[in-house]
């Protein structure tokens, strides 16, 4: 268990670091290659729709074919969407640059199954603990992107962010050699049974169970995008220096992965409904936060905050759907689907919202999406109680 987990908190800090990569890079190239200033994050778009399109199918060719061909398949459209990146600023493409970036976008959702992955085989107890270390591959991710992207970005002249889009090689290679090195998957007996042993009176409680996880992975990572991209419009809007504002930013993605640590322990401990049910708490709470004071101060502390609650919500709803009985591809494929939708309604809702409510006004509608999964949380729990 522990060689596989570490392995794939390797894998998992080598594709993030390519996801954040994307995000400084496809913008900004868009911009120069689009035809039109309106289609510059068409590419990124396109990205976003790749990983929606491919969640689902991914999973159901993993359950065929096994996880590490698709992982290598990944490797490769990893390893493509960089050259093409690459080719499209020396020819000036816009479609290639949109095609590289459907490439990464297919990679990327097949990356997803990384913590999923790590999984397979284990206990109920240590299907937690492998997910929670897993995502803390995005510690190391927060910093070493950011330090690529800055060092790569005019390495070969003329041909800005050229280099950048090279990187995505050495990451394929990388990711490969890492994947090349995980022990062959062996089931044991109660993660066998966990698959298999099912009754009709029980099906209706893990679709119920399956609903709890997504809202709580889907609408905790939306939420999470969402204000995290309208937090850089509020502060620069408040005149706040940008070298502040990255500050604040990598507070929160700090907060997001290094929990990562010990959540794991957390939920075999107390349970993983409490720490979900935790991770609503304290996304709701920072929001109030970000609401009351809208000082720098205030926004360091609510992005904090809704970092950590991400953190217990994402780690908590995927331990939730990897520890439920029945078909594992099936039942990851629909919440990795599911995740991959509502992260690209955040991602690209977020400007709107800013400029159309404001700041104050989307703390408000993400509080209120955020109250259906805690109020179903609190009713399942409820009704549990009544039966005993």
């Amino acid at each position: 268990m522990r060689n596989t987990t570490l392995l794939y908190s390797i894998a998992q800090a080598l594709a993030l670091s390519g996801a954040v990569i994307t995000v400084s890079v496809a913008p900004l190239v868009g911009k120069a290659l689009a035809p039109q200033p309106q289609w510059s994050t068409l590419p990124y778009g396109l990205q976003f729709a790749s990983v929606i399109f491919c969640s689902y199918l991914l999973s159901m060719a993993m359950k065929r074919f096994g996880r590490k061909p698709v992982f290598y398949l990944a490797c490769f459209s990893f390893a493509l969407g960089g050259s093409l990146g690459a080719y499209s600023i020396y020819s000036h493409s816009f479609i290639i640059n949109c095609i590289a970036h459907a490439l990464f976008g297919m990679a990327f959702s097949a990356f997803a199954y990384f913590r999923f992955a790590a999984t397979d085989g284990l206990s109920s107890e240590q299907t937690a603990k492998a997910v929670s270390l897993v995502t803390l591959g995005g510690v190391v991710a927060a910093f070493v992107a950011p330090i690529l992207t800055t060092h790569s970005r005019l390495l070969i002249p003329d041909y800005a962010f050229s280099a950048s889009y090279l990187m995505f090689i050495a990451l394929a290679v990388l990711l490969a050699v890492v994947l090349s090195s995980v022990p062959a998957n062996t089931q044991n007996k109660e993660a066998a049974e966990k698959v298999t042993a099912k009754d009709s009176s029980s099906k209706q409680s893990y679709k119920t169970e399956l609903i709890l996880a997504i809202y709580a992975s889907g609408f905790g990572y939306m939420l999470m995008a969402l204000l995290m991209m309208q937090s850089s419009l509020k502060m620069n809007a408040m005149g706040i220096e940008f070298a502040s504002i990255m500050l604040v930013i990598q507070s929160h993605v700090l907060a997001m992965f290094i929990p990562s640590l010990f959540m794991g322990r957390i939920i075999a401990l107390i349970g993983v409904g409490r720490v979900i049910l935790a991770g609503y708490m304290v996304m709701l709470a920072s929001m109030l936060i970000a609401i009351s004071f809208e000082s720098y101060n205030g926004i360091l502390v609510a992005l904090i905050g809704i970092g950590l609650g991400w953190n217990m919500l994402y780690v908590g709803g995927s331990s939730l759907v990897a520890s439920l009985p029945g078909d594992a591809h099936k039942l990851q494929g629909l919440n990795e689907s599911a995740v991959a939708v509502l992260n690209t309604i955040g991602a690209f809702s977020a400007g709107w919202l800013f400029a159309s409510i404001g700041w104050e006004n989307s703390n408000w509608v993400s509080m209120f999406l955020l109250l259906p999964g805690f109020a179903m949380l609190l009713l399942g729990w409820l009704k549990k109680s009544n039966k005993l």
